[in-house]
């Protein structure tokens, strides 16, 4: 629901005479593509491997000794695996696997986060690029403000990065436990909003708008789900109507949350799809305490958050959430 901790692309150095055959080695059996570095960074997450293709190894490699780099798919033993499999192996007279990466999102004062980290692991401060050129064993921990489930580049890592020594698997374990210390060292120790969100459709579909926003909440890494209900809201003095409430944690302000809502219960035509109050303290929040002077009506509102929404979302995310919008419509027929 959110993410403050994911892994990086695992990197292979490859020492070899024969470069060309190599990369067309890659593109036919694992449907590898090359780019540079910063694409290599940037297209890839914790199931690719980058590999970096040299002349001549050395214990420590600069950028201008690597000829060529692919991304591709799979684990590193797989791939040695192949290349063992299908005697391959005059091709290549030397590897070595780079330090692992880890990518912490951080939020407020970035300097309070990496110094405790730091501290926390006897950690040794560097950027990026010389710490992985300076290197050859630890991991690498870089820092970023974007969501973790967004594409990330190298323009998008925090100046500062941290090479610790010990155990890539008992390092990202241990930094998933203690994640959340990490992201509140950065906010001050704020206190987290504890808000309530009620779904309200007259025509019952419940489910669909659950998972509706739900998508919308992970995809904008919005905060983390506490607990959900069924309830009840008098509409009148003499009607009560269903509802299905959700109780979650959030670092935003409620007026931020309202907004997102907001955009969440009309389409673009204008259509609105289904109600969504928000509560923080028992305090409900309105429409009407977002007006600006451009927009003063719901609808209109309504719109420029739905745009702001879509304008965050991969196509992935993109096409199921329409998906999910046309199950909807199609149940008021």
């Amino acid at each position: 629901m959110f993410s403050i901790i994911r892994s990086g692309p695992k990197i292979l150095i490859l020492e070899s005479c024969y470069i060309h055959e190599v990369i067309n080695y890659f593109k036919n059996h694992f449907d590898a593509f090359q780019c540079n570095m910063d694409t290599a960074f940037e297209k890839s997450n914790e199931d690719n491997i980058v590999i970096l293709l040299t002349e001549k190894m050395k214990d420590l490699l600069n950028l201008t000794d690597i000829k060529n780099i692919l991304v591709l798919k799979g684990e590193v033993e797989t791939v040695l695996s192949h290349i063992l499999n299908n005697k391959k192996y005059d091709f290549i007279s030397c590897s070595r696997i780079a330090p692992r990466i880890i990518i912490m999102r951080y939020f407020g004062d970035i300097e309070k986060v990496v110094n405790e980290v730091k501290e926390d692991y006897n950690g040794h401060i560097g950027t990026f690029d010389e710490i992985l050129e300076k290197n050859n064993k630890g991991t690498v921990i870089a820092f970023t403000k974007n969501p973790l489930n967004h594409p990330i580049s190298l323009s998008n890592i925090y100046e500062k990065s941290l090479l610790i020594h010990g155990n890539y698997s008992t390092l990202m374990k241990d930094l998933r436990i203690h994640d959340l210390k990490y992201l509140n060292i950065g906010l001050d120790n704020k206190d987290w909003y504890e808000l309530h969100i009620k779904i309200y459709d007259s025509y019952g579909e419940y489910a669909l708008h659950y998972e509706r926003l739900v998508h919308i909440m992970e995809n904008l890494q919005l905060g983390l789900i506490l607990g959900e209900s069924w309830g009840t809201d008098a509409a009148t003095i003499f009607y009560s109507v269903g509802i299905y409430r959700i109780r979650f944690f959030t670092f935003y302000e409620p007026s931020y949350i309202k907004k997102m809502l907001l955009g969440l219960e009309y389409l673009d035509d204008g259509t609105r799809i289904v109600d969504l109050d928000l509560y923080h303290k028992r305090r409900k929040f309105y429409w009407s305490d977002l007006k600006n002077r451009e927009k003063k009506d719901k609808i209109s509102l309504s719109k420029i958050y739905r745009e702001k929404i879509l304008s965050t979302l991969e196509k992935d995310s993109l096409e199921e959430l329409f998906a999910l919008e046309k199950k909807i419509l199609n149940t008021r027929y």
